[in-house]
C-alpha cells in the first residue's frame, strides 16, 4: 500500500515547488513561442510552382478541403502525444483574420466528427481501427451539392487542401486503407493503397480543386512520411507543404508561413520515394514483414499472454520475428547507393527515368521563399591531401542570400567511403556534418564551418568481408569524397564543392576514440555475449542480407518466411534458474569480502545527498564526479532493503531514502510535451520530434531541451522518458512522429543537444528506446535479427552520440528483443557496449513492464540495468534476491558467488540511479556559474520540497482501519469458539 502511495503522490503532484503562477505562466508563453519557431523552422517546402506562396496580403477568405482540415493532427498518439488543446489550422487562419468558407467546413463537420478510436488512443486499440481514413466522394452530391460547390468558388480563387495521417505506439501504419466515405457508412477496405498513400476520393479532390481554382496550396499534416507522387502528376497543384504534427499552436507558424510572415526552412530528414516498395526496408516492414516462428505456441508470449494493447480481452496468438534484412542500406544510403550501381537504371515512369523515377523528395531536401549561393572560403585539406583517422576535415562555407526576402540555409557536407565489391558492405552516401544559418537578410552573408573526422566514416567489418584477420571498425585505404549537397543527392554547383582525400593505408579501429576502451564484436557468431547470433547465422534463419555486390540478386522482394524456432534461441526465451546461475560463474573469481549493508539507511549527517529540495556540497560533489571513491562510503550507509525499493519501482515516481537525503523524484513523459501521458499538469504541446529534426537546427535543439527541462522543473518534474533515438527504418513506424530521422547523425546530433539542454536546466533524460525498437506491431517480445554492421552504424549509433558528445546520463530499455534476448536484458548492449565501450555513467530503466516475466528485473539487474518500471501498483520483485540475513549467510558457502552478484549489481545499480538526478542538478548549478562569468542569462531552476504527505497519511489511515477490522474480526471470532466452547 505504501508504494502504491509513490505512485499516487507523484500523480497528484503534493511536492511543493517554489514559483509563483506568474512564473510558470511566463515560462509557459516562452514555451509556446519557441514551440512557434520550432514548426516555422522545421515544416518543409517542397512545391512552389510559379512562387504561388506565399500568398498575398490581399488574400483574405480561402477555400478549405478536406475532412483532415477540421480534425488536425498535432501529434501522434501514444506516450509521445500532446495532451489538451490542440490549434488547428481553422483556428490558425481565424485568428490571423483570413476567412474560410464555412459552409464547406460545417459539411465536413457533419459527415464526419472525431476520429474513431482516438480516445481509446493507438494503445488500446488496432491499427485497422485507429488508422482510418475519412472523406466523402468529391462526386456525392449528398455532400458536395451543386449549391456548395458554386459558392465555394464564388466565395475565394484559392483552394488550400488539407491531407492528415496519424499514427500512434503499438501499431504500424496498414498497408490497405480502411475508410469511410458515408455519413455513418461501414468501412470500406482498398487493398490496393496503403495508408500512407493518398486515397482515390483524396485524388479525386485534388483533381477536382486543381481544374477549378487559380491557387491551390496543399498542406500535409501527417505523422509519417507519405507516397506523394499526386502532387506532381494532377495538374493545377501549385504549392505544398510538409507540416508535420504541429503540436499546440504550431499551426500558428503554419499559416504566417503561407502568407510569408515566416520563411519556411525546413528540410526533409526522411527520403520521399514515389512507391515504398522500392526501399530496401520495405518488405520486412511493419506487421506485414514481421515472420511467425512456426513451432512457438507455448513459448512466450504465445503462452497464453494477455496482448495489453489491443482493446479487448485477447492473448497472443504467436511468436514473431523481423529481419532487418536490408542491412546498413536504409533511407538515403539505399536509394543513393542504388543509384550509383545503376539499380534504376531501367526505371521509367510519369515521373522521369532512373532516380528521378524513384526518388520525390531526396533526404535533405526543403526550398525556401529566397535562393542561396555557396563559396568554399576555407578548408582544412586541399584535393588530393592524404589523411589518417583522426584527421579532421573542415570546410568553411560563405552562405549569401541572394533573393528577396530573408531565410535560413542549411550546409550539408556528405562522405562516400572506398568500396570494394564483395568486400565491407558501405553506403554510396554518408552524412558526415549539417549546419543551419542564422536568419540572413537579402544580400547578407554568414560563413558556415561544417566538419568531421575521418573515424566517423569507418565501417563496422563483423564478418571480415576484407579478409585481414580483423573484426571491427576499418577505413580502408583509397579515395575518399567529401562533397556539399543542397540534399543527399544534389552536389552543389560551387567551385570545391567536392574534395577528395586519400588514405594511404587499411586502419583497423579497434579502440573507441572518446574513451580509449576495445571495441569488437560482441553479438555476432561465437564472440555474441548473449549466446545466440543477432543475425542468426547459429540458429537457422537462413536471413540473406542485401549486398552491394549483389544488389539485383539479394534485394528484399518478400518478407522473410515463417520458419521453425531453433533450440538455442528458445533456450533464451524466458529467465530463469540455469540463467542466474551462469551469471554468478562469472563472479567466482572475485568473491566479496564483506556482504554487510546496514539494517536502516542511515548518513548520519555526514552523508546526506540532499537537504530541504538542495544538494549538499556532497551531493554536488558526487554528482560532478561518477568516480569519487565517497560513493562507496554513501552507499555503505543504504540498507538493502533501501536498495530494492529504489531499483524495483521506477515508473512515474523513483523511491525516497531518507537516510542519505535522497527525495523522492517524479519521471514523465514526454518527448514533444512535459507530462504528456496520464498526468493531470502538463507542460507546452511542440510539435513532434520529427518537425524539429526538420530544422536542422542543433542550437534550436538545445533551446528546446532547455525550455523543456525548465517546464518540468515549473511542474515538479525531476526527469523525462524522452527524448527517442530510434531510427525511421521504414516509413510506416508506428512512432516515426516521435523519433527523428531516417540518419543516425541527424538522430543522435538532436538527441544529445535535447538532452545536453534538460541537463542545463537541471532535468535528467532517459533516452529511449535502447535499441532497434524501430516499428511497434507485436513489439512486445519481436525477436529483431539484423548484422552488427547494420545495429552499430545504424541504430546504436544515435544513443552512441548522445553518451559520448551529449552526456546521457539516462537510457530506456525497449520491449523487442535484439536477437534472441529482451533488449533490457541484453549484456551486451548494457555493460559490453554502453558501459564498456562508450563509458556510459548514469541509469538504464526499463520500458513499462506489464508482462514481468519477459521483461525480467532479475535479468534486468544482472545485465547492466538499473530501474525497473513496473507499473502503477509497484509490484516488482525479486525472483532471485537475497535479503541481508541471506546475503550475510552465503559468506564461505556455494551461493558465494550469486550473492556477489546479487549485492555488487544492486549496490552499482543503486549509485546509478542516485547519479542521475545529483549530475542533473548538478549540471544546472554549473551552468549557471558558467553563466554567470560570461555574462549570459541563468536558468533558474525552482526548488521543490515535500508538501504535506496526505496520500501517505490517508493509506497510513487506510492500513490503520484496515488492521483493526482485522484485530476485530478476529476477536470477535475468538470470543464465538469461547462461548462454543463453554
Amino acid at each position: 500500500m505504501a508504494l502504491l502511495g509513490d505512485t499516487v503522490k507523484s500523480y497528484l503532484g503534493t511536492d511543493v515547488v517554489d514559483v509563483t503562477q506568474e512564473e510558470r505562466d511566463a515560462t509557459m508563453a516562452a514555451g509556446r513561442a519557441l514551440a512557434e519557431r520550432v514548426e516555422a523552422e522545421g515544416m518543409v517546402l517542397v512545391r512552389n510552382e510559379d512562387e504561388t506562396l506565399p500568398l498575398p496580403a490581399d488574400v483574405t477568405q480561402v477555400n478549405v478541403f478536406g475532412w483532415a482540415s477540421t480534425q488536425w493532427v498535432g501529434s501522434g498518439s501514444g506516450s509521445g502525444q500532446v495532451t489538451g488543446q490542440v490549434m488547428g489550422l481553422l483556428d490558425a487562419l481565424s485568428e490571423r483574420g483570413v476567412s474560410y468558407n464555412t459552409e464547406l467546413t460545417d459539411m465536413y463537420r457533419s459527415f464526419h466528427g472525431e476520429r474513431a478510436y482516438k480516445a481509446a488512443g493507438a494503445l488500446n486499440s488496432r491499427a485497422t481501427e485507429f488508422c482510418r481514413l475519412y472523406e466523402p466522394r468529391i462526386t456525392d452530391r449528398t455532400y458536395y451539392t451543386d449549391d456548395l460547390l458554386a459558392n465555394a468558388k464564388a466565395y475565394s480563387d484559392t483552394a488550400i487542401v488539407a491531407v492528415g495521417r496519424v499514427s500512434g505506439e503499438s501499431v504500424d501504419c496498414p498497408d490497405a486503407q480502411y475508410k469511410v466515405n458515408e455519413r455513418g457508412g461501414a468501412v470500406d477496405v482498398d487493398v490496393t493503397r496503403g495508408y500512407l498513400e493518398l486515397s482515390a476520393e483524396e485524388e479525386a479532390l485534388l483533381r477536382y480543386v486543381g481544374a477549378t481554382y487559380e491557387h491551390v496550396v496543399v498542406v500535409v499534416n501527417s505523422t509519417n512520411v507519405m507516397e506523394l507522387g499526386e502532387l506532381e502528376t494532377i495538374p493545377g497543384i501549385d504549392a505544398a507543404l510538409l507540416a508535420g504534427p504541429t503540436g499546440e499552436v504550431g499551426a500558428r507558424a503554419v499559416v504566417s508561413a503561407l502568407w510569408g510572415d515566416v520563411n519556411p526552412s525546413g528540410r526533409t530528414t526522411d527520403t520521399y520515394a514515389y512507391d515504398f516498395s522500392t526501399a530496401a526496408s520495405w518488405a520486412n516492414s511493419g506487421v506485414m514483414g514481421e515472420g511467425i516462428y512456426t513451432n512457438g505456441q507455448g513459448l512466450y508470449p504465445a503462452d497464453g499472454t494477455l496482448n495489453a494493447n489491443v482493446g479487448v480481452t485477447e492473448t497472443f496468438d504467436a511468436v514473431r520475428f523481423v529481419d532487418y534484412a536490408e542491412g546498413v542500406y536504409v533511407g538515403y544510403r539505399w536509394y543513393e547507393t542504388a543509384d550509383v550501381e545503376g539499380f534504376w537504371d531501367d526505371v521509367s515512369n510519369e515521373h522521369g527515368t532512373g532516380y528521378d523515377a524513384v526518388v520525390q523528395y531526396p533526404f535533405g531536401y526543403g526550398l525556401s521563399y529566397t535562393d542561396f549561393s555557396w563559396e568554399v572560403v576555407g578548408r582544412s585539406h586541399a584535393d588530393g591531401a592524404w589523411v589518417g583517422r583522426t584527421s579532421e576535415v573542415s570546410l568553411t562555407v560563405r552562405v549569401t542570400n541572394t533573393g528577396q526576402v530573408a531565410g535560413r540555409d542549411v550546409v550539408e557536407l556528405y562522405c562516400a567511403a572506398p568500396y570494394t565489391p564483395g568486400g565491407i558492405e558501405k553506403p554510396a552516401a554518408t552524412l558526415v556534418a549539417f549546419q543551419k544559418t542564422r536568419l540572413l537578410q537579402p544580400g547578407e552573408s554568414q560563413d558556415v564551418t561544417v566538419s568531421f573526422s575521418l573515424d566517423d566514416v569507418a565501417s563496422y567489418d563483423c564478418y571480415d568481408a576484407n579478409g585481414n584477420g580483423f573484426a571491427g571498425y576499418e577505413l580502408e585505404a583509397g579515395d575518399y569524397a567529401v562533397e556539399l549537397r543542397r540534399d543527399a543527392h544534389t552536389l552543389d554547383a560551387c567551385a570545391g564543392a567536392r574534395t577528395v582525400l586519400h588514405l594511404p593505408g587499411d586502419i583497423q579501429c579497434a579502440d573507441d576514440l572518446a574513451t580509449g576502451a576495445a571495441v569488437e564484436n560482441r553479438f555476432t557468431g561465437e564472440a555474441a555475449v548473449d549466446g545466440v547470433s543477432v543475425d542468426g547465422s547459429d540458429s537457422g534463419a537462413g536471413i540473406e542480407f542485401l549486398s552491394r555486390a549483389d544488389f539485383a540478386g539479394t534485394f528484399p522482394r518478400t518478407g522473410d518466411a515463417d520458419r521453425t524456432m531453433t533450440d538455442n534461441v528458445a533456450a533464451l526465451n524466458l529467465y530463469g534458474e540455469q540463467d542466474v546461475e551462469a551469471d554468478a560463474l562469472s563472479y567466482a573469481d572475485h568473491l566479496l569480502t564483506d556482504y554487510y549493508q546496514p539494517t536502516l539507511s542511515s548518513g548520519r549527517g555526514t552523508w546526506q545527498l540532499g537537504e530541504n529540495g538542495e544538494l549538499t556540497d556532497l551531493g554536488r560533489e558526487l554528482g560532478a564526479d561518477y568516480g569519487d571513491p565517497r560513493w562507496e562510503i554513501v552507499l555503505d550507509q543504504v540498507s538493502v532493503r533501501d536498495m530494492e525499493r529504489l531499483v524495483l519501482h521506477g515508473y512515474l515516481a523513483t523511491a525516497s531514502i531518507d537516510g542519505i537525503g535522497k527525495p523522492l523524484t517524479k519521471e514523465v513523459d514526454g518527448p514533444a510535451q512535459v507530462g504528456s501521458f496520464n498526468q493531470l499538469s502538463y507542460g507546452v504541446g511542440y510539435p513532434a520530434p520529427m518537425v524539429l529534426s526538420q530544422t536542422w537546427n542543433a542550437d534550436l535543439a538545445r533551446e528546446y531541451g532547455r525550455q523543456l527541462g525548465l517546464e518540468a522543473a515549473m511542474l515538479g518534474v525531476d526527469g523525462l522518458y524522452a527524448p527517442c533515438a530510434n531510427l525511421h527504418r521504414t516509413p510506416v513506424g508506428g512512432r516515426n512522429y516521435e523519433y527523428f530521422s531516417e540518419d543516425p547523425l541527424v538522430c543522435g546530433t538532436m538527441a544529445a543537444e535535447v538532452v545536453g539542454g534538460a541537463a542545463d536546466s537541471g532535468t535528467y533524460c532517459f533516452l529511449k528506446h535502447f535499441a532497434v525498437n524501430n516499428q511497434d506491431s507485436y513489439r512486445d517480445s519481436l525477436y529483431t535479427w539484423l548484422t552488427e554492421q547494420a545495429l552499430r552504424e545504424l541504430y546504436l549509433r544515435p544513443f552512441r552520440i548522445a553518451v559520448e558528445e551529449g552526456g546521457a546520463t539516462g537510457l530506456m530499455t525497449a520491449y523487442n528483443r535484439v536477437g534472441a534476448v529482451w533488449a533490457g536484458g541484453s549484456k551486451a548492449l548494457l555493460t559490453c557496449v554502453l558501459r564498456g565501450e562508450w563509458g556510459f555513467e548514469g541509469a538504464v530503466i526499463t520500458d513499462y513492464a506489464d508482462h514481468q516475466r519477459y521483461m525480467n528485473v532479475d535479468q534486468m539487474l544482472r545485465a547492466g540495468g538499473d530501474l525497473f518500471m513496473d507499473g502503477v501498483f509497484r509490484n516488482g520483485s525479486f525472483a532471485y534476491g537475497m535479503s541481508q540475513e541471506q546475503l550475510s549467510a552465503a559468506r564461505g558457502t556455494p551461493n558465494a558467488a550469486r550473492a556477489t552478484s546479487y549485492l555488487t549489481n544492486l549496490r552499482r545499480a543503486t549509485k546509478d540511479v542516485l547519479y542521475v538526478w545529483l549530475s542533473a542538478r548538478e549540471a544546472n548549478l554549473s551552468y549557471n556559474e558558467s553563466a554567470a562569468e560570461a555574462g549570459a542569462p541563468q536558468i533558474e531552476r525552482p526548488v521543490k520540497r515535500e508538501g504535506f504527505n496526505y496520500v501517505g497519511t490517508a493509506l497510513a489511515l487506510a492500513d490503520a482501519v484496515a488492521a483493526t477490522a482485522v484485530a476485530v474480526r478476529a476477536h470477535r471470532a475468538l470470543e464465538r469458539r469461547r462461548a462454543r466452547r463453554a
